[in-house]
């Protein structure tokens, strides 16, 4: 079979080495039987600060700098979606996809596939507008509310095929009377050969300054992603130290609330390339996967982190059980707990036996083995991909 060209528009679709979310790129460079082109911002949006890139399957459309969540970043969703989509009205391709966040991105890669007569397929990985609802940033209700809600039907109405990246999100497209039919859950996942490092244990901790009990959270510092919770946490936990690797809009915040606090237990590293956070989880002992707690969250997750520490051989604990209720349950591969327990679900974790431990690990191991493999993800896509092509 020939190779076929997919141009890929995702706003924040990072380059590998850029230190940022890297599921296109992953995913995409593996496929055997087409060829992607990418369509990336050239502003990393954790850290604030323009990338460059000279991998020819990239191309980065300039946005403003930006920093938290002011009229800058709307500018740059603007500005991303026009230099794109015209960008990618000339550029040859079988299939045009995109993914969101942020919604204008498929709405201008939507454009582009009608106006080129190709098939149109989008992932959604996070349910614009209700995030935006859950968060506050919009009134339920309202009239750009209402015009959103109109553009995301729009935009589905309009896709030959839509990727899903958990389970339970089909009641959300069926109450926009969208056909349930083209949906496909394709999970985020992990290739655990990136896993295998030469450094010990013992090594990485003395490189990194990791020691005793450690707990990392590994992410976008962002409003809904429950920093309070993990500093109360650390506060309450003084025997457990706290690794907080990563950037974004409420680093300083949590800085700075450390500081006030005085604790001591608390570390902050900066983002970092994949291949080096790989080093830093397998130092660690738990992974903390935290949601500030949002009615969104419950339709359903899979978050990156997860299947990091999983593959990394980390225990877990995350505080959103009923979110995650279709990935992991509690005690699986450690603590899966109510909003408000992380306490309750990290000490559970600190002070688990080693045989339950052991257990954890086997669980996780296994579940990245087979169920959510990388490459079990890619060939979810390109089955997707190929269906596109036919009606």
């Amino acid at each position: 079979m020939p190779n076929r060209r997919v141009t890929v528009i995702n706003h924040y679709a990072f380059p590998p080495g850029s230190g940022g979310i890297t599921r296109n790129f992953d995913m995409f460079s593996r496929l055997k039987h087409w060829t992607p082109h990418f369509y990336a911002a050239n502003i990393n949006h954790t850290s604030g600060q323009k990338m460059t890139v000279d991998d020819p399957r990239y191309t980065l459309v300039p946005i403003p700098q930006y920093s938290g969540n002011g009229a800058k970043r709307i500018l740059g969703w603007v500005a991303f979606a026009a230099g794109a989509g015209a960008r990618a009205l000339v550029r040859p391709a079988d299939v045009i996809f995109a993914s969101s966040p942020q919604i204008l991105a498929p709405a201008a890669a939507m454009v582009v596939a009608k106006l080129r007569r190709k098939p149109f397929v989008v992932e959604v990985r996070d349910l614009w507008p209700d995030s935006l609802v859950s968060g506050g940033a919009v009134k339920e209700g309202s009239l750009l509310h209402k015009i959103l809600v109109g553009l995301e039907r729009t935009i589905y109405a309009n896709a030959r095929q839509i990727v899903v990246v958990p389970r339970g999100w089909e009641e959300h497209f069926e109450e926009l009377g969208i056909n349930t039919d083209k949906l496909t859950v394709v999970p985020n996942g992990a290739d655990l050969a990136e896993y295998e490092v030469p450094e010990s244990r013992d090594e990485l901790r003395s490189q990194y300054g990791i020691s005793g009990f450690a707990a990392v959270f590994s992410g976008t510092h962002a409003n809904y992603v429950g920093l309070d919770l993990i500093i109360d946490a650390a506060q309450k936990l003084p025997d457990v130290n706290f690794l907080l690797v990563g950037g974004g809009a409420r680093k300083q915040w949590a800085i700075d609330e450390v500081a006030e606090r005085g604790l001591t237990n608390v570390t902050f590293h900066d983002q970092v390339p994949k291949s080096e956070l790989v080093r830093i989880l397998k130092a660690c002992d738990v992974g903390l996967h935290t949601v500030t707690p949002q009615k969104v969250f419950n339709k359903g997750m899979s978050p990156n982190k997860l299947y990091d520490y999983m593959a990394a051989g980390l225990a877990v604990v995350s505080n959103a059980k009923v979110p995650l209720r279709d990935v992991i349950s509690d005690d699986e591969v450690g603590a899966v707990v109510d909003p408000y327990d992380l306490v309750e679900g990290i000490s559970r974790v600190r002070d688990a036996d080693q045989a339950t431990r052991d257990r954890w690990h086997a669980r996780g191991h296994d579940l990245m083995a087979h169920q959510f493999s990388l490459q079990a993800s890619v060939n979810k896509l390109e089955a997707v991909l190929d269906k596109s092509l036919y009606r």
